[in-house]
């Protein structure tokens, strides 16, 4: 069945929304890993703190794999047309 051209716009609109969002989000995780290291190399490069701020840095870099999943997830969702069609009801 073909989808009318508003309901190809939407998920359009919907697939970019999604992606932006997800850049910006993992953006951020790097951004955030980035500037714990740098603050751990300059001022706490031994101690507690610094294995504290190596931690939190490599923790924002595996919370980058569940949002490649939660996107990819997301995407087909948006591809199958589930939310499109939930919008009539």
């Amino acid at each position: 069945m073909k989808m009318p051209s508003n309901a190809t716009e939407y998920i359009r609109t919907a697939r970019r929304n999604s992606i932006v969002s997800a850049l910006c989000s993992g953006g951020w995780l790097v951004l955030c890993a980035a500037a714990e290291l740098t603050v751990r190399h300059i001022w706490f490069p031994d101690g507690a703190v610094s294995a504290a701020l190596l931690i939190l840095a490599v923790w924002n870099l595996v919370c980058l794999l569940p949002l490649a999943l939660s996107l990819r997830r997301r995407l087909k969702e948006i591809q199958g047309g589930e939310e499109y069609e939930a919008r009539h009801y």
